[in-house]
């Protein structure tokens, strides 16, 4: 790792749950705001970090770390996930109308996100 990303991880480690915005970490910083986002989409890909959507703006935090027992996801993150979207999801679940399980829409996305 170089030292932008040392930098990066320490401030959102420091900001715990809340996370910070691309704004915050230039004020704390000061570095050149190309490099902050190289260094977030760098740590994003690896999968230390994650993005935290909010109303006006978009916060990242640093992920749980994942015990030496557990099992990584295949999953990265859950972007685009059909179910965020869906109007039957008050209908959707175990002996209800619509199922993850029969979903047409969800196997391809689990499908597209696995290969």
């Amino acid at each position: 790792m170089n030292d932008v990303t040392d930098q990066i991880l320490s401030e959102l480690e420091s900001a715990s749950k809340d996370g910070l915005s691309v704004a915050d970490l230039l004020d704390k910083l000061g570095i050149d705001p190309e490099q902050i986002t190289s260094a977030l989409k760098a740590l994003m890909s690896e999968g230390r970090i994650m993005q935290k959507q909010e109303t006006e703006t978009e916060r990242y935090v640093v992920r749980t770390v994942l015990t030496e027992d557990s099992e990584p996801s295949g999953l990265t993150d859950m972007n685009g996930c059909p179910c965020f979207h869906c109007l039957k999801i008050s209908r959707c679940g175990v002996r209800q109308p619509e199922s993850p399980v029969t979903c047409r829409d969800l196997e391809d996305w689990l499908g597209a996100d696995i290969n």
